[in-house]
């Protein structure tokens, strides 16, 4: 209807003034960087990562941001690897960011590769989060310091790579980050602005991670992780897997 329709044309364009809440979650293999990349955005200096810091929250240039970081994993796993325990435990971590995250950031090192077998793991571990989870994810590139950003381009550009795939599935939403220099709030403004755009695209909804309404065999499977993850005590099993 109309009315309908300025309501939500109203949202968009109050989402494209600006965007006050942010919620968004990490995914990434172990030592990829998502705990440097929450330090640079909310300006901390957290060295271990433990369960008390898997949701981190903040107020950055008038936003409340709120970051959760999910378990990690060895690069030689593929998803057969991963108990159930380790699945449900990252719906748990996800299910910390209410009513949902805007954005789901997938880390990955900019100078180490993304192989094949990389890009397989990643479609089944990402997918475990919902069949509309790819309208809301954005890759982030850590360790930007070590590779200039032409090599990076180069390297997505390349036909029929994994990490080419990957950006696509992406929409092409990717980020550089430059970990090193905390103080360069400009990267920061412009993951702000690129999350923004999600939110805009999505017409301000979050992702809705473990819906029972999905006929998908993988996502009712995710339902019953999620409601199995409820009874998961927060860092308890998770073989292989880590923050």
């Amino acid at each position: 209807t109309q009315s309908e329709s300025q309501l939500t044309d109203s949202k968009i364009a109050c989402s494209s003034r600006f965007v006050t809440e942010l919620r968004a979650v990490l995914i990434g293999r172990q030592h990829c960087g998502k705990t440097s990349v929450i330090n640079t955005i909310l300006e901390t200096r957290t060295e271990a990562e433990g369960d008390e810091d898997v949701k981190r929250e903040g107020f950055i240039d008038g936003r409340r941001v709120s970051l959760v970081e999910t378990p990690g994993w060895w690069k030689t796993f593929s998803l057969s690897d991963l108990s159930n325990l380790s699945k449900q435990q990252l719906v748990r971590r996800i299910s910390l960011i209410s009513p949902g995250p805007h954005a789901v950031l997938i880390v990955i090192r900019a100078d180490s590769a993304f192989t094949d077998p990389d890009g397989r793991f990643l479609d089944e571990y990402v997918e475990l989060l919902g069949p509309n989870v790819w309208t809301h994810t954005l890759v982030i590139f850590t360790r930007g310091d070590l590779i200039k950003t032409e090599v990076i381009e180069q390297r997505i550009q390349e036909e029929g790579s994994a990490l080419k795939r990957l950006i696509e599935k992406c929409e092409n939403k990717y980020h550089v980050f430059n970990n090193s220099n905390h103080h360069d709030r400009t990267q920061v403004e412009e993951l702000f602005n690129k999350i923004e755009g999600i939110v805009r695209k999505n017409n301000g909804n979050n992702q809705e991670l473990i819906s029972p309404q999905s006929n998908s065999p993988d996502h009712q499977q995710g339902y019953k992780m999620a409601r199995l993850a409820k009874s998961v005590p927060e860092g308890q099993g998770c073989p292989g897997c880590k923050t």
